[in-house]
């Protein structure tokens, strides 16, 4: 909801004629928090119910987190804008610690998140990571005051959304734990043929944060990943016209790596996108992927 009331704020700053009603949806991956996100539908868990509810007229826009948008858009509907993207990184919430490297031997960190499964333990195999789901409150709370693990991480864009700041003073560096695709981005979205409503919207998008976050996409759509898979990609405009890929595609224990740094010509990014994905897919990306699905259906 505080993403939704941010956005339709700038809306109304546009068209300041126009009223706006906000429709509490609560999606799928919120309602179900006692199984692995991957066991419970994979694609589209947090994006779903509220398509649904676009689809059907009882919404005209739908705010999502980007990293919770599938690659493949759904029929009828449209990514209309993304406006400036937020802190990517992901921050270290824990009682005493102020980086992954001085957590205790054998630390219990709390994450549903294959990506930061694997990165963490590439980093510090001796680590034990435990599923944990819920709200930002509640993992932080299973952390800080009811100490049943030493630590999680949660993404600096989510905590500053939700006035919680303070919290994120222990940074992760994007060098040891890189992002999500399109974690810290927004996407607006919209029925494709409401064009009174796409026109009102397009205002809010950031042509540096669109770059970006369309490089980012299309190497997770050439990969066939998704935000349940242990693949993490940052696109970033360095200068003007320079483009730097990011991204690595990790097997679930953290063991094995495929990764790219790559840049390029930011206006003309398709063939930096297709040498990052050829790249991976030559180290192993694929099968990498095929691996880690394989043990999401046995863990199930």
């Amino acid at each position: 909801m505080v993403q939704s009331e941010t956005i339709g704020k700038q809306i109304h700053q546009f068209n300041p004629r126009v009223s706006l009603n906000l429709v509490p949806i609560e999606s799928e991956g919120d309602q179900v928090l006692d199984h692995p996100l991957a066991a419970i539908g994979g694609k589209g868990l947090f994006t779903r119910t509220i398509e649904t509810a676009l689809s059907s007229k009882t919404a005209d826009i739908a705010v999502h987190s980007l990293k919770d948008v599938p690659t493949d858009e759904t029929p009828g509907l449209v990514i209309v804008a993304t406006p400036p993207r937020a802190p990517v990184h992901d921050v270290l919430i824990t009682r005493g610690a102020e980086s992954i490297d001085q957590l205790p031997e054998g630390a219990i960190v709390g994450t549903c998140s294959p990506r930061r499964k694997a990165q963490l333990l590439r980093l510090r195999p001796d680590l034990k990571i435990v599923n944990l789901r819920g709200n930002v409150q509640t993992r932080m709370r299973k952390v800080l005051e009811e100490k049943v693990m030493d630590a999680t991480l949660l993404a600096a864009a989510g905590l500053g959304r939700l006035g919680l700041g303070e919290q994120a003073k222990n940074a992760i560096p994007v060098e040891q734990v890189l992002p999500a695709c399109g974690q810290g981005a927004l996407a607006v979205q919209c029925r494709v043929d409401d064009h009174i409503t796409v026109r009102r919207c397009m205002p809010l998008n950031d042509a540096a944060t669109s770059i970006a976050v369309n490089a980012e996409r299309a190497v997770a759509a050439a990969l066939g990943a998704d935000c349940h898979s242990p693949v993490a990609i940052l696109a970033e405009l360095t200068d003007a016209n320079t483009l730097r890929l990011r991204a690595r595609v990790l097997s679930t224990d953290g063991k094995h790596c495929a990764e790219v740094d790559l840049s390029g010509p930011s206006k003309k990014s398709r063939p930096l996108i297709e040498q990052a994905t050829a790249s991976l897919i030559e180290q192993g990306a694929k099968s990498l992927l095929e691996q880690a699905a394989r043990e999401n259906v046995a863990g199930e």
